[in-house]
């Protein structure tokens, strides 16, 4: 029989708010709202409303199927997915749950740094001419300073957790003489859990440091137990489990600077603590 499907306003409220106007799938940067009042936005039932949904569970109440805790926005491409049964044992309660977390988490983080910002950096007065030199003498691409500038201030702007997992990178690759990330020691390394691990590697992504190649086609996937096809696209927590990671030109430049500092200790002050003097080291 089900549910009766009635979200109050406060609770609509509180997910608008909470949600930062951005789907809170795995991956989706799409907005929700825009500015000429148009909305994608749909709310999902974690436990369905009905008998025929996803994740249904008899032994519910009314106020908590339309509760804020059994609630997620997301657009409806991503509204689709979650809510197809065939990937009902992927998208299960518990998943659910961690992803709107972690996606709140993310938004709330956002939020504060807005408030409370690190001093900014300004690069402009280190001679970064000596990383140009090296970059091009190794890559076949050439990047000059103004491009140096831009990439460090793009990454040190980032917050601290972000600039370990680049330090992480660097280290891994630099050891190993390759330009393919390891995933799982890198994560042996940070101290996040595997869900903003996985935010992390998404924005790293987003910002051309690191790429995944196993999974680009927008039909990748994977076959379930039960025969069904699930989707990968904008699953980045399974990506970055089970996808192949790869050093893009960014990360090749932190790779180059590494190499000319020589020792982690500096390297790690230069990325982590946002110690600029590190530059003199190599002008």
């Amino acid at each position: 029989m089900g549910y009766k499907r009635d979200v109050k306003y406060n609770v609509r409220r509180l997910l608008y708010a909470n949600s930062g106007n951005i789907c809170a799938m795995y991956g989706c940067s799409n907005s929700l709202v825009y500015a000429n009042t148009a909305s994608i936005n749909e709310i999902c039932h974690i436990e369905a409303v009905n008998e025929k949904g996803a994740r249904y569970n008899s032994d519910l109440t009314d106020n908590y199927v339309n509760s804020y805790e059994n609630l997620m926005l997301l657009c409806p491409t991503c509204h689709s997915i979650i809510d197809n049964k065939k990937n009902e044992g992927f998208y299960t309660v518990a998943y659910l749950k961690q992803m709107k977390q972690f996606h709140e988490q993310q938004v709330q983080e956002a939020l504060m740094k807005k408030v409370a910002i690190e001093p900014p950096i300004y690069l402009e007065g280190y001679d970064v001419s000596g990383i140009v030199a090296s970059y091009n003498d190794l890559y076949e691409k050439e990047v000059n300073e103004k491009y140096v500038y831009k990439i460090l201030n793009i990454i040190l702007s980032m917050n601290v957790a972000i600039r370990s997992v680049v330090y992480g990178i660097v280290i891994l690759c630099s050891e190993d003489r390759t330009e393919q990330v390891d995933v799982h020691r890198l994560h042996q390394m940070v101290n996040v859990d595997l869900y903003a691990y996985a935010g992390i590697m998404m924005l790293l992504e987003q910002q051309k440091i690191i790429e995944e190649t196993s999974y680009t086609d927008p039909l990748s996937g994977y076959e379930t137990e039960d025969g069904d096809w699930h989707l990968v696209q904008n699953d980045y927590l399974f990506k970055t489990t089970q996808g192949t990671w790869y050093l893009k030109k960014r990360g090749r430049l932190f790779l180059v600077i590494y190499d000319m500092l020589r020792n982690r200790r500096d390297f790690y002050d230069f990325v982590v603590n946002r110690n600029l003097q590190m530059l003199r080291k190599i002008e």
